[in-house]
């Protein structure tokens, strides 16, 4: 399947495109195409702002849908409409209707091959899952009916659920775009495919050294660097999006190792590089790894240096949320939630308060 870097003329009008969307979406909600306007270029003002008045370089199309990152799906799509749809009622509840989640995260088993040092789900993995698919699915059916935009499966390892997994992607690939958290692992050519029919539009992979040894000495597995590397190239041979999540240490921030990190991706024709901050939960509870400014401003500076300057129009974009952190709240709870294997929400993966059942037609989730 083609995958391709979009740039110049085609760039300008996707987005104009993308933006006509929207606006619909905004008419169909609020009755009103002035109202619609407004809050869409309110949306774009926030977008702009945020961005530092400065303009991505580079978009993606992917088997003939196109992106910008791995947080808002592909356009067109029902899933970017619904996604969308959500984030104009964010910015403009209305009297009959409240805001709904964009994103819902789903761990869909506690199973894994891994031993990861930074496992934030280290206390609950490798015990038997309580959740069949009829049951997770009572708990999905509700929210994908609200509207929500986009579902990311994870685990776990997801692809050890892989026929929970198919029939999960199968069920929804009509309403939302649809991504996996993953390792890599068991994702051969064969299991590509089937995810490609049963829906699936992304897989973030989970890549945290440039160096083999060192990242499989991370992850617990003398093959998990190996994995990705297959991974990459099945996911990518059928026509899913790929990314690749990373969890830098202080140490390969302050040795200037993220740069190499993404020196492999571009290697590897990896559009996108997520940065997550280490945080203290799971196996690094109590422990001293969170960054400090100056691990955030050496990410920032690499967020800005290969997402604006056309020079480097060849590198993957590089995501890293955290740094906007100040500028834009946590979403957790808000714009988006997590169900864990249980079938318990929380605001995150990262935060262990827990939230009261998610209701169907009124509030979506109050702190229990």
């Amino acid at each position: 399947m083609k995958s391709r870097r979009v740039k110049s003329f085609e760039y300008d009008m996707v987005r104009l495109g993308m933006l006509s969307t929207i606006w619909w979406q905004g008419v169909k909600l609020y009755k009103n195409p002035i109202t619609s306007a407004k809050v869409t270029r309110l949306m774009i003002q926030r977008f702009t702002k945020l961005m530092g008045k400065k303009k991505l370089v580079r978009g993606f199309k992917v088997d003939g849908k196109y992106h910008w990152d791995m947080f808002n799906p592909a356009w067109p799509s029902p899933g970017f409409n619904a996604f969308f749809r959500a984030h104009l009622l964010e910015e403009r509840q209305t009297k009959v209707e409240q805001a709904t989640l964009r994103r819902l995260i789903i761990a869909i088993t506690k199973r894994c091959p891994l031993q990861c040092e930074h496992c934030s789900e280290a206390a609950t993995l490798y015990k038997q899952d309580v959740l069949t698919l009829d049951e997770m699915i009572v708990k999905i059916d509700p929210i994908v009916e609200r509207g929500v935009g986009q579902l990311v499966f994870s685990g776990g390892e997801p692809i050890a659920r892989l026929n929970d997994l198919l029939a999960l992607l199968n069920r929804y690939k009509s309403k939302c775009d649809q991504w996996i958290y993953t390792s890599g692992f068991g994702l051969t050519l064969d299991v590509a495919k089937k995810l490609k029919a049963a829906g699936l539009h992304g897989a973030a992979i989970s890549l945290d050294h440039y160096s083999e040894e060192k990242h499989n000495a991370f992850r617990g597995s003398k093959r998990s660097f190996q994995w990705v590397i297959d991974a990459i190239k099945n996911l990518q041979q059928v026509g899913i999006l790929v990314s690749i999540n990373a969890c830098p240490t202080r140490e390969l921030v302050e040795s200037g190792g993220v740069e190499e990190l993404i020196k492999v991706a571009k290697d590897n024709n990896v559009p996108i590089v997520n940065l997550l901050e280490p945080r203290a939960v799971g196996n690094y509870e109590g422990k001293d790894i969170e960054y400090d400014q100056f691990h955030k401003d050496a990410l920032m500076d690499l967020v800005n240096k290969y997402n604006f300057d056309k020079s480097l129009f060849e590198y993957p974009t590089v995501l890293f949320p955290a740094g906007y952190r100040g500028k834009v709240p946590c979403g957790g709870g808000l714009s988006y939630i997590f169900m864990d294997y249980d079938g318990q929400f929380y605001p995150c993966p990262f935060c262990k308060t827990k939230m009261s059942k998610v209701e169907s037609q009124e509030n979506l989730c109050v702190a229990s």
